[in-house]
């Protein structure tokens, strides 16, 4: 069986996609599998074949009538007929990648139902269009997810690949996701936090439930007293994590000058020796910079480590074009020593 890093994933199974082979993706819980389908494998599709849809389908929840449909009697012919099954769509003459997640979950009559599926690409009598896809990911069985061993003849109807963690690869593509920079420098500092998993605690870190911390960030206000954010780090990734988590965030307070300190005195605010600090109010800056305050942040921004200020840079002018003909914006990005 094949074995890749999670974050090499879509570009391992991209000849199989092409050559629409169905694909199996094992991985430890929560590792990011269905993450990296929506996020890289959909980009890269999408730019291959055009618009594409995602569909994220548990087969364990479905019933056998589910895939095959309900009978319709033709009269003329004396025959009976089944319908499309609901959850696969018409031919739209769009891409759909189907991931039948959780796969492991599936009974013995389901995995059957599934042989025409993977191999021949039909359903209860439904032919699915050719340019459909065909991906299913399940837990290993020794990370206590609950699987069903699946059938032979099952196996052998599709390829397999085995993912593993990959913490270096995994914070890069949080930045280029655009999570919440605290938590990517927490995670840059404390790479053992990105998959954790916890014998007692029902709540631990992983890159889903990452995901899930990172969504309730990005919605609660920059100023959120700390109590609301420990509430919310327990509740998502366990109070081990959490502990950690906070301690960071009190110790990034204290060492991070204020937007309109920067503002008023780019020359002389405070700038954090701790490259993780500075990767955190870089990415402030970054966010904040407009026409009229680039030059004075560009002034801050250049007494920062070369690769990171040369990142802020171009995240700025990424989230707004109109700063692309900035001079001291331009610097920063091509001024690299």
């Amino acid at each position: 069986m094949l074995k890749c890093k999670i974050t090499k994933l879509a570009d391992t199974i991209w000849p199989l996609v092409k050559a629409d082979v169905a694909t199996m993706v094992y991985g430890p819980t929560g590792v990011g599998k269905s993450s990296v389908v929506r996020n890289d494998l959909m980009r890269m599709c999408e730019q291959e074949y055009g618009e594409c849809v995602f569909h994220d389908i548990r087969l364990s929840t479905k019933d056998i009538v589910d895939g095959t449909g309900m009978p319709v009697i033709d009269k003329d012919q004396m025959a009976t007929f089944w319908t499309r099954p609901a959850f696969i769509p018409f031919d739209d003459g769009k891409m759909h990648i189907f991931l039948f997640d959780e796969f492991g979950h599936a009974s013995v009559q389901l995995q059957q139902m599934a042989y025409s599926l993977v191999l021949d690409r039909s359903l209860g009598g439904y032919k699915m269009p050719a340019r459909h896809r065909i991906l299913l990911a399940s837990n290993t069985r020794t990370d206590g997810g609950g699987d069903n061993k699946m059938l032979k003849p099952l196996e052998n109807r599709m390829a397999h690949v085995t993912v593993e963690n990959d913490a270096p690869g995994l914070i890069e593509k949080m930045k280029l996701w655009g999570w919440d920079s605290r938590l990517v420098a927490f995670l840059t500092l404390r790479p053992g936090e990105i998959h954790n998993v916890s014998a007692t605690d029902p709540s631990f870190s992983t890159p889903r439930s990452l995901e899930m911390f990172n969504t309730v960030l990005k919605t609660l206000p920059i100023d959120t007293k700390g109590a609301v954010l420990d509430d919310m780090a327990k509740a998502v990734c366990g109070d081990g994590f959490a502990r950690q988590f906070m301690t960071f965030i009190t110790n990034l307070g204290a060492n991070l000058p204020k937007i309109p300190e920067i503002l008023a005195n780019p020359a002389k605010a405070k700038v954090p020796t701790d490259p993780h600090f500075q990767y955190v109010v870089a990415s402030a800056v970054a966010k904040n910079i407009d026409t009229k305050t680039a030059s004075k942040f560009a002034e801050y921004l250049g007494r920062l480590m070369p690769d990171i200020r040369s990142m802020a840079a171009h995240d700025a002018i990424a989230r707004d074009p109109s700063l692309r003909d900035n001079k001291d914006l331009k610097e920063l990005i091509l001024d690299t020593k």
